[in-house]
């Protein structure tokens, strides 16, 4: 599960017989913007407005009793900054490959919210049972990954590319392993420390800020 939708994985510095790696797919995000918003849709402002909102209101409680941290003041900020890299803003190509790192940023500091509002912590899908609900069948695919890695109480875990770490969390706690986020959004770490926090996770487990490809 990742910020840029792909997902990889690499062990931990510990011994091979107790430490795994973690992998769970995430759908690609949608494509930037570059064109104004079709008749009837929300532009990428109003988008970024109602996250706001959404944070403001509590409307994240529904997920996690825990609202997002971007402020109201910041998204126009963070859509201006956005929007200047495509071509229906004035964007040059050079540009946005030059600053792709930081577009991309910023895109999911706009997004994030959007995703908890509708998946939950946990940014992928899993196949769901007649009468098993979204929230269901992600912990049943979570559990059924740890089985799979044959995870033991103490071993240490990587996740790469763990958005705001709700795999990370259910797991840990469903095998008593300590495990790491790998991600490079600042937002969505800080939103993973704060929710590690009020599981009681806070101390076995964590994020590292790193570039990945």
């Amino acid at each position: 599960s990742s910020a840029s939708g792909r997902s990889s994985s690499i062990p931990l510095e510990a011994p091979p017989s107790s430490s795994r790696h973690l992998e769970i797919s995430a759908p690609d995000p949608f494509l930037p913007h570059q064109g104004p918003a079709p008749s009837g849709r929300p532009s990428l402002l109003q988008a970024g407005d109602a996250a706001a909102a959404m944070s403001k209101s509590g409307a994240l409680d529904l997920a996690s009793g825990l609202g997002g941290k971007i402020d109201k003041e910041q998204v126009k900020s963070a859509v201006d900054e956005y929007e200047k890299y495509h071509g229906y803003y004035g964007g040059k190509e050079e540009s946005r490959k030059s600053n792709y790192t930081d577009m991309v940023n910023k895109y999911y500091d706009l997004a994030t919210s959007f995703y908890e509002y509708g998946w939950g912590e946990s940014f992928h899908f899993a196949h769901r049972w007649n009468g098993e609900s979204l929230r269901e069948s992600i912990k049943r695919h979570e559990h059924f990954l740890a089985l799979q890695l044959e995870l033991k109480p103490g071993m240490k875990v990587l996740d790469v590319g763990c958005g705001i770490g709700g795999p990370l969390r259910e797991i840990a706690r469903f095998s008593s392993t300590s495990v790491t986020g790998l991600n490079n959004n600042d937002y969505q770490i800080t939103r993973g420390k704060a929710l590690n926090r009020s599981v009681g996770l806070g101390a076995t487990c964590d994020f590292v800020k790193r570039q990945t490809s």
